[in-house]
């Protein structure tokens, strides 16, 4: 076996003597009624007589709740006065109750994995008609006959302590990334804090308010952005992405990389050098609404506030290098390569908005249809450096616009772009800006087509409610074509009202459609080289949807925010705690514990084909100076690799292929070549 875990980092071993394996194998076998749930489908009494006179079983009993301090304390009799040293508990799953009867013959000086788990509930009694009761406890015993099989060959495994880096990795600097990294800060853990962009905030940044309360986003977020920018343990690197991650759990190696802003630390960002700039491009940030220079600070508040040159766009007329006062303008500076080790890592990296464009019928960013914007473009509209100068004013003609309609969906819940899922802030955002239009205009009419208005939560229900006694109108039906009258320009919407089923065509000066959150460009290679899961909708897959959303597939990286799913700042900045709160213990400890259920390699048999390292998940597996090396660390014994070897070269502890043998062969009633 080949250990990649060097003997500097194992600060603790588990002291208790490994089994030898000459010892004999003295089983307790215990069947549980499970109240109604197995007894009333299974004979127990019957399973127990069967099976106690199988080879090595030295106790056999059944109890009605097995789980309960009552059923433990004879587990742990029969290792003191029988002298069971391996136990076969029949009942429910092995995820469910396996762990506590483990724990309980632990308690007594046994290892942990000398104990075995029959699921005779789920993989019996539960699909099993009552009225089959015989059939079912024949399948009971031959389950518990396998059980007991594989319990004879019953390895002890070792448990190790790995020492952890005592530092985390945060990719992502939005809301959800730098709540992440605060939090982390604050517990003493050094952070490094990458952002791709030329400043931290993200989207929250962009937004004119924030609901349910229609505050100022700037004024919420700032206490974050300047907090990180100015926290001792924290490292930040914008403009930066991450090339490679090596490593696993506890200890990372991530190269990072940083592109040149053009531009040193000492800028006073006095804006000199945007104001002479004689190039002038639409303003990502501002998602065309307003246009920036070839050297410009990403918007007024950015963080860091020196100014960055966009290279791609520049003319290369040096106006800025003469004009500069402290002279920090410079078109020598080069990308840099940065190297980091980690103990952890939260990935934040957000959403974009879904490009409207794909869905050909609403004509978004065509030629004559620049009245259609999205809910983001009309956020920026909102802001006082706007190309409006925050007035609602339509696009094409600069007209304050007496019907506005918002069309809602756009993107989600939607079979023929292949987003099913509900973005889940879409209402609200919708909600939110309907009643931006009415303060700001109240003459304005303001229609939304929607197709179910979904707002759970505190406050969010009375935010629609307050909508309707504003005046805004509501349409249940989702729009499926939006015409132009080429003569006059005036926009109409076509639409169903499903709720009397009357077709509709609605004129309008301005259409917002509130476009669906897909998962960010870039989330494929940053996902390669992290190594995690993604789900069929394209974010980052979670390791359980309910019981650990801020897990990643992988252990040590966690998810913040709407990396894993569309999210709303709130729901954001929980989960940015949850992972900071998960990223943070192995580091806080200083050590991980890894119980070594972990492949043994056979390296005469191996004929280094690589197929166990093309299908092993977690990347645990490599071939290095023509020897396959596993990382004990990063493998989570999961077990694919041993059925695609094809010469058996790599088996897994406590389930090689002759104990699985010896299990299929009590199943079946055969007999055992043990």
């Amino acid at each position: 076996m080949t250990n990649s875990t060097n003997a500097d980092d194992i600060a603790v071993s588990d002291q208790k003597t490994l089994h030898n394996e000459k010892d004999e194998p003295r089983i307790g076998v215990f069947v549980c009624h499970c109240g109604h749930n197995i007894a009333d489908t299974v004979d127990v009494e019957k399973t127990i007589e069967a099976v106690k006179g199988l080879d090595n079983v030295v106790e056999a009993q059944h109890y009605m709740f097995m789980c309960s301090k009552q059923g433990i304390e004879m587990v742990k009799e029969s290792i003191k006065e029988k002298g069971v040293n391996r136990t076969v508990v029949a009942s429910c799953s092995k995820t469910q109750h396996g762990p506590t009867f483990a724990r309980a013959i632990e308690e007594e000086g046994l290892n942990k994995h000398l104990h075995f788990q029959a699921n005779i509930r789920e993989g019996c009694s539960w699909v099993t008609p009552k009225s089959k009761k015989p059939e079912a406890t024949k399948k009971a015993i031959k389950l518990v006959s396998g059980a007991i099989n594989r319990a004879r060959k019953l390895e002890e495994v070792e448990t190790k302590q790995i020492k952890t880096t005592k530092a985390a990795l945060v990719i992502g600097a939005g809301i959800a990334g730098l709540r992440a990294t605060m939090d982390l800060a604050n517990l003493g853990i050094p952070v490094y804090l990458v952002e791709r962009e030329s400043s931290i905030g993200g989207h929250m940044t962009q937004l004119y308010k924030t609901f349910p309360t229609n505050e100022c986003p700037q004024c919420s977020i700032s206490p974050l952005t300047n907090g990180v920018a100015s926290h001792p343990n924290v490292t930040l690197m914008t403009y930066s992405t991450v090339k490679s991650v090596e490593g696993s759990l506890g200890n990372f190696e991530v190269k990072i990389q940083t592109k040149p802003r053009y531009v040193h630390d000492n800028c006073t960002s006095c804006g000199e050098c945007a104001e002479k700039c004689p190039v002038e491009v639409p303003s990502e940030w501002d998602s065309g609404m307003s246009m920036r220079k070839a050297i410009y600070k990403l918007y007024p508040q950015a963080i860091p506030s020196t100014y960055v040159r966009d290279k791609k766009v520049c003319i290369t007329c040096q106006t800025c290098v003469n004009l500069c006062p402290v002279g920090a303008v410079d078109f020598s500076m080069k990308k840099t390569i940065t190297t980091v080790k980690v103990g952890s890592i939260i990935v934040a990296t957000g959403y974009d908005e879904y490009d409207p464009s794909e869905i050909e019928p609403y004509h978004y960013g065509q030629p004559g249809y620049e009245d259609i914007i999205t809910q983001l473009q009309f956020e920026r509209m909102l802001n006082p450096v706007s190309l409006t100068g925050s007035n609602i004013l339509r696009p094409s003609d600069g007209s304050v616009p007496k019907r506005v309609v918002m069309i809602q969906c756009v993107g989600s819940r939607n079979e023929q772009v292949g987003n099913e899922y509900c973005t889940g802030v879409c209402c609200m955002f919708g909600n939110k800006n309907a009643q931006m239009i009415k303060e700001i205009n109240p003459e304005t009419d303001v229609i939304m087509c929607y197709i179910d208005m979904r707002t759970p939560g505190i406050y969010y229900e009375e935010f629609y409610k307050k909508s309707q006694e504003m005046g805004i109108k509501f349409i249940r039906g989702r729009p499926s074509e939006i015409e132009r009258n080429p003569l006059t320009g005036e926009l109409t919407v076509i639409v169903e009202d499903t709720l009397s089923l009357s077709p509709m065509e609605i004129q309008a000066d301005m259409i917002v459609l509130s476009a669906a959150m897909v998962p960010p460009r870039g989330i494929g290679p940053l996902g390669s080289k992290l190594q995690i899961l993604r789900m069929k909708e394209g974010f980052f897959k979670e390791f359980h949807i309910k019981m650990n959303p801020t897990k990643s597939s992988k252990d040590g990286i966690f998810l913040a925010g709407a990396i894993q799913g569309p999210k709303d700042i709130t729901q954001s900045v929980a989960q940015a705690g949850s992972a900071a709160a998960l990223a943070a213990a192995p580091l806080v400890r200083g050590y991980i514990e890894k119980e070594m259920i972990i492949p043994l390699i056979d390296h005469v048999s191996c004929t280094l084909c690589g197929a166990c390292k093309t299908v092993c998940p977690f990347g645990a597996l490599d071939i290095k100076n023509e020897k396959l090396e596993l990382n004990e660390v990063a493998c989570k014994g999961c077990g694919l690799c041993q059925p695609i070897c094809p010469t058996a070269a790599i088996q897994l502890i406590n389930t090689r292929e002759d104990e699985l043998y010896d299990e299929i062969v009590g199943i079946t009633g055969g007999i055992t070549n043990a």
